[in-house]
Order: structure tokens, then C-alpha cells, then sequence
């Protein structure tokens, strides 16, 4: 055979494996891309049927006023019950009286923790088991606080996981010498008492819950005429200046203990908003807990928008300071199985899933009860727990064997 016939006959051998393994790998990816599915896991979820809006808090309020020329510091937690006379705060004459009375606070409240801890005994009841819980509990509320850009309740919320470990250490029987912290912080205190610090005490001048801010908006609306609010006058409030406070204001009293959130909703959002209906009120950017609130009033004015009354009567520190934030209404929540809207197939006027189940693709009829963009809920009739939902997958059918 000449040079010329078996350059000819290589070079048909290469182009025919090389025709050969383009058709095989071409092959393979087509058979590949034809049974290639994608899953998502069925996790149980609770979706909320509410609106999101931004609500101005209207409550009774009044000044309590105080000539104090000196430094003055609330001694009353905010969101307090205090009575008429009750001390709400404390003037001082100088700024060192000012060092020393906060030092001895704050030597009397470490003095009470260490006294607690220095109880703690591996026999003393407290259960190590639910220590650990106790913990996570601890660490999650901090994170939550630092998210929620609350910075000055950092301190509290670090002492909480301090506490709580310091604890587990002392149930596994750890040794903590707290009795001579304990003799120190009393020598300390000792020292400072015997400066006789003098103050004065300003006392409400009436029963309610006592708040240390004030913001200018104390009487933005009349209280006694917030159930007939328009929805104008709602934005008025939201986008209101705060007027100034007198100079001699040492803090308010909230003296009704009904208050109330009014917002603007679109008249088409407020079928359940019925007067006498009860809500639950989240807050979205702000750890505080959901809580109950009231229909009191919807108000319409024009044809597209009303103003909605809430009201409550829950006060804590946190709900003591607010005055326009962004709030959840709730209505109703739904619990079921989350699924992703691209998964939802219609099979012979069916609405359902398909389901992967040992390399076998069944159809699951589902009772959808939420709906959303991206997912949907469904009642848990037909899908379990974990059951792996095809969401992309070509030529889909029951009884499909995928390879």
C-alpha cells in the first residue's frame, strides 16, 4: 500500500472516530438534558394574608413640667404605671453628684446579679438540660436587637448571655469566686454612700404610663376625636413636622390607657377591616412582639382611600417610644406545605405537582390556600413532610421512570 493510501486511510479513520464521539457525547447530553429534572424539598411554612403600611401612634398624652435648673435623670422605666407623686426622675446640683448616684445604680444592680449567681448550686433545681436552650434563646434575641439597630439595649441583651452561661458553668459545677466580687462591690458602695449625694425628686403630677422622650408630636391630633381621622389628615400626620417642645418639659405621662395606630389603606385592601374586628400587628423593622389590636374606625373619604383607627392597650418600653413606623396588619395566617409557583402544573384540568419518588415521577393533586409571586401553600391532604417536588423536568408524566 502506497504512503498516499494510508495517509488517506488515517485521516478517514480519525474523521470517523472523531464523527463518532461528537454523536456519542451529543447522545449522552440529549439523553441526560431528557431526563433531568430539578427538585425542591416540601417544607411546611405559614404565610400571612396582611398588608404592610406605615401607622402613627396617637395616645393621650401629657407634659410634666419641672422648673429643674440642674441635671436631671429619669429614674422610671419607659412604659411604666407610675401613680400621682410617685418619683419619675431625679435633679442634681453637679455633675460629679450626677458620676456618683449612676455608680451606685449600677453597683447596686451588679451587686443583686452576683448575689443570684453566687445561689447557684449543681443541687440548686435549675435544670442543666434546658441551659442550652436558654442560651441559644439568649444569643438570638442579642442578634435579633443588633439587626433591629437598637443599639442602646445592646448592654441588657449581653449581660442575658453572660448570665446564662455563667450559669451552665455553675449547674456543671465549675467554681466562681463571686463572694469576694460580692465584697468588693459592697466596700465600693460603702465609699459612695458616705458622700450623702443630694438630689431633688420630681414626682408626676398625675397616674399613667410614664415616658422619658419627648418627640413634638404629643398633640399633633386631638385624642378624643382620633375615631373620626380622613384619610388626608392621616397624611398630614405622617409627613407632619414635630412641633417644639417647651424648654421646662421633664418627660410625659401617657394618662389613657387606650391608644391607638391610625394609618391609610386603598379602599379595595379593607374588606376584613370591619369595625370591632381584632388584628394582630407585627412590626417588621423592630423586635418587638406582635400584638392584638382593635378596628376602631374606617373612615372614607373620596373613592380610593380610607383611614383606618386601631387601638390597643398594651404599653411597653418599646411601644412607649414609637411614633411612625411601618406595621404588618394581619388578618389571618395559613399553614401548609410551601410550593414554588413553577412547579404547579395543570393534568387534565387538575391543578397539582409532580412528585420524584424513588426515580419515579408521580402527580399530587393539591388544594392551594395562599398564593404569592414566587410560592404558593398548600393544604397538607396529599404532599408529606420532605417529599421532593420537580419544579423543572421535560416530558413529565405518571409513572415516568427517570434514569
Amino acid at each position: 500500500m502506497n504512503e498516499n493510501k494510508k495517509a488517506m486511510l488515517k485521516k478517514l479513520s480519525i474523521t470517523v472516530l472523531s464523527l463518532f464521539f461528537i454523536f456519542y457525547v451529543s447522545y449522552q447530553v440529549y439523553l441526560t438534558s431528557f431526563d433531568k429534572v430539578e427538585t425542591y424539598t416540601a417544607l411546611e411554612k405559614t404565610a400571612n394574608n396582611s398588608l404592610f403600611t406605615k401607622g402613627f401612634f396617637v395616645r393621650e398624652e401629657e407634659y410634666i413640667i419641672n422648673s429643674a435648673s440642674g441635671t436631671v435623670i429619669p429614674i422610671a422605666k419607659d412604659g411604666k404605671k407610675v401613680s400621682s407623686g410617685n418619683a419619675v426622675a431625679v435633679e442634681f446640683d453637679s455633675d460629679d453628684a450626677v458620676a456618683t448616684y449612676m455608680r451606685i445604680q449600677t453597683l447596686k444592680a451588679e451587686l443583686e446579679r452576683y448575689i443570684k449567681l453566687n445561689s447557684i448550686t449543681p443541687s440548686s433545681g435549675l435544670a442543666l438540660e434546658g441551659m442550652e436552650t436558654a442560651i441559644d434563646r439568649t444569643i438570638s434575641d442579642l442578634v435579633d436587637t443588633i439587626n433591629a439597630g437598637e443599639l442602646d439595649n445592646l448592654g441588657s441583651y449581653y449581660s442575658s448571655v453572660r448570665d446564662a452561661i455563667t450559669k451552665k458553668q455553675l449547674l456543671m459545677g465549675e467554681n466562681i469566686a463571686f463572694q469576694d466580687i460580692i465584697d468588693g462591690i459592697n466596700a465600693e458602695l460603702e465609699h459612695l454612700e458616705k458622700k450623702n449625694v443630694s438630689y431633688r425628686s420630681i414626682t408626676a403630677n398625675g397616674s399613667g404610663y410614664y415616658i422619658a422622650n419627648v418627640d413634638g408630636f404629643e398633640n399633633a391630633y386631638s385624642y378624643a376625636e382620633i375615631k373620626n381621622i380622613l384619610p388626608a389628615e392621616v397624611d398630614s400626620l405622617l409627613e407632619g413636622e414635630k412641633a417644639k417642645v417647651p424648654d421646662d418639659v421633664m418627660g410625659k405621662l401617657v394618662t389613657g390607657f387606650k391608644w391607638y395606630i391610625v394609618c391609610k389603606l386603598e379602599i379595595k385592601n379593607i374588606a376584613e377591616l370591619e369595625p370591632g374586628a381584632v388584628v394582630t400587628i407585627e412590626f417588621p423593622y423592630s423586635s418587638t412582639q406582635p400584638l392584638e389590636a382593635r378596628v376602631e374606625a374606617v373612615n372614607v373619604s373620596g373613592a380610593d382611600t380610607a383611614a383606618v383607627v386601631l387601638s390597643c392597650n398594651v404599653m411597653d418600653e418599646e411601644l412607649a417610644n414609637m411614633r411612625i413606623e411601618d406595621i404588618e396588619i394581619i388578618f389571618d395566617s395559613v399553614s401548609g406545605f410551601r410550593v414554588p409557583t413553577e412547579a404547579v402544573r395543570e393534568v387534565d384540568g387538575v391543578k397539582g405537582v409532580f412528585i420524584l419518588r424513588s426515580n419515579t415521577v408521580t402527580f399530587r393533586e393539591i388544594n392551594i390556600i395562599w398564593s404569592g409571586e414566587e410560592y404558593v401553600i398548600c393544604a397538607d391532604d396529599e404532599l408529606r413532610l420532605y417529599d421532593e417536588i420537580i419544579t423543572k423536568g421535560k416530558d413529565l408524566y405518571d409513572g415516568k421512570a427517570i434514569n
